[in-house]
């Protein structure tokens, strides 16, 4: 509902508040009543905007708060309308770390490269462990990645360096990396084309 002020001012409301001001055509409101439909169309605003922002893809609370607050939020708001958002569901940090782990395990990536993003992403360490349980293990990661990356070739040495230097970079650590290089290398295991 919007509601015209005189003076031209104009506010965005429910059709609740309307009903609980009691508001009607041509009635004159007080300073406390116009103040506080202010700050009833602000609330509504920002819980619009991160309705939208929400819907439009997963968001962590942190980073649902950082982006109200760069669109005009203050803290206080920004913190309502995130609360308010994960009380209706649209906003769950567990359900959007597993998305992450899901995500970089499926691309290859390292347990260290995916909790890099989890504390990116301002996902609280407490729901961490659970969503990493899910990555496949690494040996099998390296693998995948190896097989996609030489395509039913065996790598020469050189090679072998540079796809080891790209793994770590993946958060693999030498210690899973070296024993599945080496069958790669020693052309144990052949990859698959």
């Amino acid at each position: 509902m919007l509601v015209y002020l005189e003076g031209g001012e104009l506010l965005r409301v429910t059709g609740e508040t309307l009903l609980r001001f009691g508001l009607q055509t041509g009635m004159d409101l007080s300073e406390a009543t116009v103040v506080e439909l202010r700050e009833v169309s602000r609330q509504y605003q920002m819980r619009a905007r991160g309705a939208q922002l929400a819907s439009s893809r997963m968001f962590s609370q942190k980073e649902l708060t950082n982006r109200l607050q760069r669109r005009g939020a203050t803290d206080v708001e920004a913190a309502a309308t995130v609360d308010w958002l994960t009380e209706l569901g649209a906003v769950n940090d567990e359900a959007y770390a597993a998305a992450i782990v899901r995500h970089y395990g499926h691309n290859g990536y390292g347990i260290l490269r995916v909790r890099q993003e989890l504390q990116r992403r301002g996902i609280d360490r407490s729901l961490w462990e659970e969503a990493l349980a899910e990555l496949p293990p690494p040996e099998e990661a390296i693998a995948q990645v190896l097989r996609r990356r030489l395509k039913g070739r065996v790598p020469d040495g050189d090679e072998g360096r540079k796809l080891a230097a790209m793994l770590q970079r993946r958060g693999f650590v030498w210690q899973e990396i070296r024993p599945v290089m080496e069958r790669f290398l020693d052309g144990e295991e052949l990859p698959e084309d």
